[in-house]
């Protein structure tokens, strides 16, 4: 936590603040951002269940959906404008998580935003520069958080009161970045034309594993959310 001297207290009194009142607000934000997501997602899968296989497609297939582009596009909107909101608390709480922590959530967040605006290319399709885009955004953000959420912990733990909160988001952390790696191992082995019995199961996967990642990943930015509201200023 950071001393902050009041400047109507007597020279040698001091108080302690922790960050800006608003990263209060701002946290509030994020996870009503992360809520609106939550719903979005909900209403892809049971409207769209028919035409997007959850164990198979990507997410990002919902784009590519008949009628669930719009819903697609403010889910993502949702998750980038809480996940901005998050970035602008963490910041403001002053939070000690290191420069390297706030560059990679800048990274999910301006992934996000990539991923939401190039559209997808269908699975098995030829590549194109918009689906590039599109992979190579949405990985990059995705690779970004786990470490987020680690290095955001391991500064955490040392302020008073926050070793139970780092714990937690440092099992979520690991829980996250082990589900990205079975997401890249399955979404390289549905990319491959020649694969073989064993990749082509593996890559069936691809969906499953996203969705999975995803979903710890949501859990990771409200963890970090809960913890902007927990150290907001005082006086």
């Amino acid at each position: 936590m950071i001393p902050y001297v009041s400047p109507s207290r007597r020279p040698g009194s001091l108080r302690v603040m922790t960050g800006s009142p608003h990263s209060r607000s701002l946290a509030v934000a994020a996870q009503a951002g992360l809520a609106a997501t939550v719903v979005g997602a909900t209403a892809l899968h049971l409207g769209w269940a028919r035409q997007v296989d959850t164990v198979r497609h990507a997410v990002s297939d919902y784009a590519l959906a008949k009628g669930a582009n719009r819903v697609f596009a403010g889910t993502v909107a949702s998750l980038t404008a809480g996940s901005a909101a998050l970035l602008a608390g963490l910041v403001r709480s002053r939070l000690p998580i290191g420069a390297s922590a706030t560059a990679l959530l800048g990274t999910w967040c301006g992934g996000l935003a990539l991923a939401g605006i190039f559209p997808p290319d269908p699975l098995g399709a030829t590549r194109t520069p918009s689906g590039r885009t599109h992979r190579y955004a949405a990985g990059a953000a995705m690779a970004a958080l786990p470490a987020v959420g680690l290095l955001a912990a391991r500064r955490l733990r040392r302020l008073p009161g926050f070793a139970a909160r780092a714990r937690r988001l440092s099992r979520t952390s690991w829980a996250s970045a082990a589900a990205c790696l079975g997401f890249l191992v399955a979404d390289q082995c549905a990319a491959r034309r020649d694969a073989g019995p064993v990749a082509r199961t593996v890559g069936g996967w691809l969906g499953l594993t996203e969705r999975v990642a995803l979903g710890l990943e949501l859990g990771l930015l409200h963890q970090l959310a809960t913890a902007v509201r927990a150290g907001r200023g005082k006086p």
